[in-house]
């Protein structure tokens, strides 16, 4: 018995040894995350172990725009970087701070056009603004006139034979939306999920136009990596590439049907509630989710797209261009060692 007992002992003891050796060398990756419901990818790596069995210990710190994510990730604060795509960072780049765009993080897809223009109800019920062309003279708000907004808005206003010029753009920070629409500040805005199904909700306004159907496969938001983090520590980048894609291929077998009503749906639901602001499982199943490559490849024809109106409006200075900052490689070694993906 006494030797059982030490045998036990030492079983224990190397198991402790093993646990305690993989936890020390687990690699620490500091990360920007804007709070976005498409930030599902990390928190269901993390939720699922995904992280873990790579090795990586992600750590993720709110930052509410990838613009004021850009001065951390130059200084090597931040590894890793996301929000939506926006003049400043092609700025950024030309002024000497290193940094790739590596894979998708949100798209408005056909049939998941998360971002939506909004109409005051009053204004959609008296027949003031019933269709894109009533844009024509009318103010909207955005979350930022130097963002990809610009181009989208465009976009839109091109789709009924209008211009950019016919409608007026506003800068107005997300949670402001909702409250200026219902203190009737503004008329319309351009408002992604959840808080454009809560303007539904509360009767405030309207959804008049989901991006999709003017602007399909629309890339809104980014994965960046900061240039210390691929040139210095490129495995831990890869190995952390590898499980954020295992992480966004679970949430995309999530999806159905324009909503969070696939087969690891619950998963899905169950790992917003306990990371984002969103607390509320019946309203995460009525949005519109954004869609994401199961690849990890971005719609880099739209970007040069975004770009090119962004620089012709004057928001970009910079002589980068989309392709040098475009980086690939991570999001296609990703891939190839996850294999093809099957859709449940």
């Amino acid at each position: 018995m006494h030797r059982l007992g030490q045998m036990y002992a030492i079983v224990a003891l190397v198991v402790l040894c093993a646990i305690s050796s993989a936890a020390m060398a687990a690699d620490k990756v500091v990360v920007g995350v804007v709070g976005s419901l498409s930030d599902a990818p990390f928190f269901l790596a993390i939720d699922k172990g995904y992280f873990a069995e790579a090795g990586v210990e992600p750590q993720l710190e709110n930052i509410p725009s990838l613009a004021k994510q850009v001065a951390p990730l130059s200084s090597g604060d931040l590894d890793v970087a996301s929000g939506a795509m926006a003049a400043g960072l092609y700025n950024a780049v030309d002024r000497g701070i290193p940094m790739k765009i590596v894979a998708d993080k949100g798209r408005n897809a056909p049939g998941y056009g998360f971002n939506t223009i909004m109409v005051r109800k009053d204004l959609y019920d008296d027949g003031t603004i019933r269709s894109l062309k009533d844009l024509k003279g009318q103010t909207i708000a955005t979350i930022g006139t130097g963002s990809a907004d610009v181009s989208l808005l465009n976009e839109a206003m091109k789709s009924v034979g209008l211009g950019y010029d016919d409608l007026k753009q506003s800068e107005l920070a997300l949670p402001n939306h909702l409250t200026a629409l219902e203190n009737k500040a503004l008329p319309l805005t351009l408002t992604p999920e959840p808080f454009a199904t809560m303007m539904v909700d509360r009767k405030v306004a309207v959804k008049l136009a989901m991006v999709d159907q003017f602007y399909p496969d629309q890339q809104q938001t980014v994965l960046i990596y900061g240039g210390k983090f691929i040139n210095a520590r490129r495995d831990v980048a890869q190995r952390f590439m590898t499980a954020f894609l295992r992480g966004l291929r679970f949430y995309l077998a999530g999806l159905k049907d324009g909503r969070i009503a696939g087969p690891n749906a619950d998963a899905v639901v169950a790992s917003l509630i306990k990371h984002s602001r969103v607390k509320d499982a019946g309203l995460l199943r009525r949005i519109v989710p954004a869609a994401m490559d199961p690849d990890g490849q971005v719609n880099a024809a739209g970007i040069e797209k975004d770009f090119a109106f962004l620089k012709q409006k004057g928001f970009i200075h910079a002589a980068v261009t989309p392709k040098e900052l475009i980086d690939m490689s991570f999001a296609a070694e990703a891939a190839r060692a996850l294999g093809p993906f099957k859709a449940p």
